[in-house]
């Protein structure tokens, strides 16, 4: 048997010695605290078993919210696997952003579409932080789409521990949303629409390591990585009875002048703003349709 130290001190260097702690950590079921201020608590031989495995797949780039199937995002959990893309940083963003949207029409009545919900961290974050507030009472009616099935059973599953309701519909960007609205004659007098679709190119995909593990659909879109936001502008073209529409979508800092050409042939007489995430570079379009 090995005490907390020296289960940390035995493994490879190969690996981060945080990335060892909050595995040892999950393996254990304790906080990384809890480790580091009991150093010499033993680690049982399944545990220690089980933790030199977590590191064998860690040494072969396996993310560690795959790993220990969680990730933090705006402050939340989610479940993540390796049907959806790992949330990150910089698409908190996207949920700052709609939420001041949210504000500023906090008398009308929204519709909230997240298209390629992946985890479901964009919709559910909205409205955890801006559902339900004082000034914004209950007012949102959320949906969310997704191609793959299967991150739509992980983003449901999100959805009910984080206790918020989202209808969640397969199919192809906008178009299972319009649809159901269609379907329902739901009108709003707001549609806020985010996107976190797959912008990487194939030559980005190929150059970064670290993301290889993540599903490939995921990330990665033709024609310079927009493919996925020029059919989605295409779609919006097509809702004429939506008024007032505001879409948020994520980009990668270097498609920022093509995305704003983009823009501007499909919606001419749109408002469109970049903005910038922490690290000062472009991050996300927001664009205005009336």
């Amino acid at each position: 048997m090995a005490d907390n130290r020296s289960a940390l001190g035995k493994t490879t260097d190969a690996v981060p010695f945080n990335d060892k702690l909050i595995l040892l950590a999950w393996a254990i079921g304790q906080t990384k605290e809890q480790i580091l201020a009991h150093p010499e608590k033993y680690v049982t031989l399944s545990t220690y078993f089980r933790f030199r495995h977590l590191l064998f797949r860690r040494k072969r780039g396996w993310p560690i919210a795959y790993l220990t199937g969680h990730k933090e995002f705006f402050g939340l959990d989610f479940i993540v696997n390796r049907h959806t893309l790992i949330p990150r940083p910089e698409t908190e963003l996207i949920v700052e952003i709609a939420g001041n949207e949210i504000k500023k029409n906090k008398a009308n009545k929204i519709i909230l579409i997240d298209v390629g919900t992946g985890t479901g961290c964009i919709p559910i974050s909205i409205l955890k932080k801006y559902n339900g507030a004082a000034e914004q009472a209950n007012n949102i009616t959320a949906f969310a789409s997704d191609i793959s099935r299967a991150a739509l059973r992980v983003a449901k599953h999100n959805a009910k521990i984080h206790k918020v309701k989202i209808t969640f519909l397969p199919g192809n960007l906008l178009k299972p949303a319009i649809h159901y609205l269609n379907l329902k004659n739901l009108q709003p007098t707001t549609l806020i629409i985010t996107a976190n679709l797959p912008y990487l190119t194939a030559e980005q995909y190929a150059a970064e390591s670290t993301i290889k593990k993540e599903p490939r659909s995921a990330l990665v879109a033709e024609n310079n990585g927009l493919a996925l936001y020029e059919k989605l502008f295409q779609q919006l073209r097509a809702v004429k009875q939506l008024n007032n529409q505001t879409i948020i979508v994520e980009i990668d800092p270097d498609q920022s002048a093509m995305l704003q050409t983009m823009i501007k042939k499909n919606f001419p007489t749109a408002s469109a703003e970049i903005k910038k995430d922490l690290a000062g570079r472009d991050r996300a379009a927001v664009i205005w349709l009336s």
